[in-house]
C-alpha cells in the first residue's frame, strides 16, 4: 500500500502538472495561430501518433508486464531496447519515404517530417522498466522536464502564424530531454547501457507483444482518425474545433493514465503470486473510477459553454457542443482502460486484441460516415458509440475470469451527480469556475448522504493517498 500510493501520487502529480502545461501550451498555440494554423499542427500530430504506434508495437506495455514479474532481468530490458531502436529507424525511412513522394502542401510536409524525429527518443524512452519496478518518481521527473522545456520553447520561438515549424520542433525537443533523463538514470542504476540485436530473441518478444501493439494501433486509429477525415473531407475549421473539445478531454484523461500506470504492475504481479487479490482490485477501481469520471462528465454538459470561453475565447463557441459529446465518451474510457490491462494482465492479450479489433471496425466505420454527413458532431458521436461497444465487450470477457460487480456501482454516482447538475443549471448565470467548485460539493456530499461509499472504502482510499 504504501509503494501504491507513493507511485499515485507521484504520477498524480506529475501527470497534473504535464497536463496543465501541455494544456496551456495547447492554448497559446491556439491563440497564436488561429484556428486554422491550430488544425495544421492537429493533423500532423495525427500523423506521427501512427508513426510511434508502428515504433512500438505493444512492447512498452509487455515490458513492463515482464519487469513487474522479474525486475532484476536485464537482458530482457536489452533486447526489449534493441529491438525499438530498429523499428523507429525503419518506421521513420517509410515516413520520410512517403511524405517525398505523396503530395501536398510543402508546409504539412515539413510539418509531419519533423514530429516524426520523435521517434528516436522515444525508442531509448525506459518508463516502461521504471513503471514495471513500481517507480513512478522518475518517470513523473522525466515528464515535466519534456513539457517545461516544450513549453518555453514555444513561448521563446512561436510569436506569430508565420512560426509554425517552431511548434513540432519544441516538441521534438522536449521528447528528447525526458528520454535522456531516464537513460542517465538508468545507466545510474544498471552502470550500462547496451541495446541487443538478436533476431531470435526478438521474435519471442513479438511473439507476446504484437496482439498487444496491433490492439493498441486499432485502437489510436479511432482517436487519431477524426481529425484526419475532417482535415482530408472537410475544412481546418472543423479540425480546430474538434481539436479543441478533445484536448479538454485529454487533460481530464489524467485519470485514466495514472491508474494505468500505477495499478497495471500491481495485477500484473498478483496475477502472478496471488490471483484471490484481482476480484477486489476490479470492484474497488470501478467503483472509484466512476465515482471519479459520472459527475466530471454530467456537471460538463452544463458548463461546457462557460469552459470553452475561458479556455479559448469565444471564436472556439462551436466547440461547446462537441465537448458536451466527448465528455460522455470520457465517462467510461477510465473504466474501460482497467478492464483491457486488466485482461492484458492476466495473460489474455489475445482476447483483449480481438475486442479491440472489433470496435476499431465499428468506429472507423462510424467516423468516416458520421463524420461526413455531419462533420465534427458526428465524428465525436461515433467516438462515443464505439467506446460504449468496447467496454461491454471487455466487461463480458473480463466476467468470465473473474465475477466480480460493476453496474450496480453506477447509480449512486449518477444520482448524486442528476442532482448536483440541477443546481449547476439554476445558478448557470454564475462563473464557470465557481460552478466547478460549487458543483464538486454538492456531488461529494451527495454521494456520502447516499452512501456511495462505505467507511471501509474510505479508510481504503485514505491508506491509498496516505503515504505512511
Amino acid at each position: 500500500m504504501k509503494k501504491i500510493s507513493r507511485n499515485f501520487l507521484s504520477l498524480f502529480f506529475s501527470d497534473g502538472i504535464t497536463r496543465i502545461i501541455g494544456f496551456a501550451a495547447t492554448v497559446y498555440i491556439a491563440r497564436v495561430l488561429a484556428v486554422e494554423g491550430f488544425g495544421l499542427i492537429n493533423y500532423g500530430l495525427a500523423f506521427i501518433s501512427y508513426a510511434l504506434l508502428f515504433a512500438n508495437p505493444g512492447l512498452t506495455i509487455i515490458g513492463a508486464r515482464e519487469v513487474a514479474k522479474d525486475p532484476k532481468d536485464r537482458a530482457f530490458i536489452e533486447q526489449t531496447l534493441g529491438l525499438r531502436l530498429f523499428l523507429a529507424v525503419v518506421i521513420f525511412v517509410v515516413f520520410a519515404t512517403a511524405i517525398f513522394l505523396l503530395p501536398g502542401e510543402g508546409m504539412t510536409k515539413q510539418i509531419i517530417l519533423i514530429y516524426s524525429a520523435t521517434l528516436f527518443p522515444f525508442a531509448i524512452l525506459l518508463e516502461f522498466v521504471f513503471q514495471g519496478r513500481e517507480e513512478m518518481e522518475y518517470i513523473g521527473a522525466g515528464r515535466i522536464l519534456q513539457y517545461v522545456l516544450y513549453l518555453l520553447l514555444l513561448l521563446l520561438l512561436v510569436r506569430s502564424s508565420l512560426d509554425l515549424l517552431a511548434v513540432p520542433f519544441s516538441f521534438v525537443l522536449g521528447y528528447a530531454a525526458s528520454a535522456i533523463f531516464l537513460l542517465l538514470v538508468y545507466i545510474r542504476k544498471y552502470r550500462v547501457f547496451r541495446p541487443r540485436f538478436s533476431i531470435l530473441r526478438w521474435r519471442a518478444v513479438l511473439t507476446a507483444a504484437i496482439p498487444v501493439g496491433l490492439a493498441i494501433i486499432f485502437n489510436q486509429v479511432t482517436i487519431s482518425l477524426p481529425p484526419i477525415v475532417l482535415g482530408l473531407f472537410r475544412t481546418n475549421y472543423e479540425v480546430g474545433i474538434f481539436s479543441a473539445g478533445y484536448k479538454i478531454i485529454f487533460t481530464l484523461l489524467i485519470i485514466e493514465r495514472v491508474f494505468y500506470y500505477v495499478f497495471f504492475p500491481v495485477l500484473s504481479r498478483d496475477y502472478a503470486e496471488n490471483p484471490a487479490k484481482l476480484k477486489s482490485n476490479f470492484s474497488f477501481l470501478t467503483r472509484f473510477l466512476f465515482a471519479l469520471t459520472i459527475p466530471l462528465a454530467l456537471g460538463g454538459l452544463i458548463l461546457a459553454p462557460g469552459i470553452i470561453n475561458i479556455v479559448y475565447g469565444p471564436v472556439f463557441s462551436d466547440a461547446a457542443t462537441v465537448l458536451r459529446i466527448l465528455l460522455l465518451y470520457f465517462m467510461i474510457v477510465p473504466v474501460n482502460t482497467i478492464y483491457g490491462y486488466g485482461l492484458i494482465a492476466m495473460d489474455r492479450e489475445k482476447r483483449f486484441f480481438r475486442i479491440i479489433a472489433i470496435t476499431a471496425v465499428v468506429s472507423t466505420v462510424l467516423i468516416i460516415l458520421l463524420g461526413l454527413r455531419f462533420g465534427v458532431y458526428g465524428a465525436a458521436v461515433a467516438l462515443l458509440v464505439s467506446e460504449a461497444i468496447s467496454i461491454s465487450l471487455m466487461r463480458r470477457e473480463l466476467q468470465r475470469v473473474i465475477s466480480f460487480g460493476s453496474l450496480r456501482y453506477v447509480t449512486k454516482p449518477v444520482a448524486a451527480s442528476l442532482l448536483m447538475i440541477v443546481v449547476l443549471y439554476v445558478l448557470r448565470q454564475w462563473h464557470s469556475i465557481v460552478l466547478i467548485v460549487v458543483g464538486a460539493c454538492i456531488y461529494v456530499v451527495l454521494l456520502y448522504l447516499f452512501r456511495g461509499f462505505s467507511v471501509q472504502d474510505l479508510k481504503s482510499i485514505a491508506r491509498m493517498f496516505v503515504v505512511r
